[in-house]
């Protein structure tokens, strides 16, 4: 080979060399812009995936505040219910009625369990309740002794007082409290 060939062949050499790197450069540079685009596509999905996260998280608090909210007012009706259960115990057991005053221990037991599921915060001293005072009360029943029941019913309702002044009840419900005694005596007196 001479040397005019052999330039040729380096200049094509060179020309080819140009021309590839430039090609490949393009192909890489094409490369990176796709990755680039599909980088930006990610982080514009994972981005709607942290919104979508969100509005289940806020939907999720939604939904629990709702739960806490309907079992605070389960709660509450439970507590109505507790406190209509002992004035018509107190009643039965003025009037000597002990048929009655034995189911009405045995909805209040049920009224005061259902309500130690609603507050699990107070369960344990709603389950101490009932544990200590409703036997007391479904003896004092069975003795079927007006004088003996009023005195258990009178120490079963002096513990609700208790416990409402305990719990921070609302002073209304600590009233209500007062009232049905009042009540009771007016009716006994």
């Amino acid at each position: 080979m001479n040397g005019e060939n052999k330039t040729l062949l380096v200049f094509a050499a060179v020309v080819i060399g140009i021309i590839l790197g430039i090609f490949l450069e393009q192909k890489i540079s094409g490369e990176i812009n796709a990755i680039s685009s599909d980088v930006r596509k990610l982080e514009m999905s994972i981005k709607g995936i942290d919104s979508s996260i969100k509005a289940v998280d806020s939907s999720v608090k939604d939904v629990k505040t709702s739960l806490a909210e309907k079992e605070k007012v389960s709660f509450i009706r439970d507590m109505q219910e507790i406190g209509r259960r002992m004035l018509s115990l107190d009643y039965a057991g003025k009037f000597e009625r002990w048929d009655a005053a034995k189911i009405e221990i045995d909805e209040l037991d049920k009224t005061l369990q259902d309500a130690a599921i609603m507050d699990s915060q107070r369960a344990p001293t709603i389950q101490d309740f009932r544990n200590t005072y409703i036997p007391k009360l479904r003896d004092a029943a069975s003795k079927k002794d007006a004088m003996s029941f009023e005195s258990v019913w009178n120490e079963t309702y002096n513990a609700c007082v208790g416990c409402h002044k305990g719990a921070g009840s609302p002073p209304s419900a600590i009233e209500t409290l007062r009232e049905i005694s009042s009540e009771i005596d007016q009716l006994s007196g």
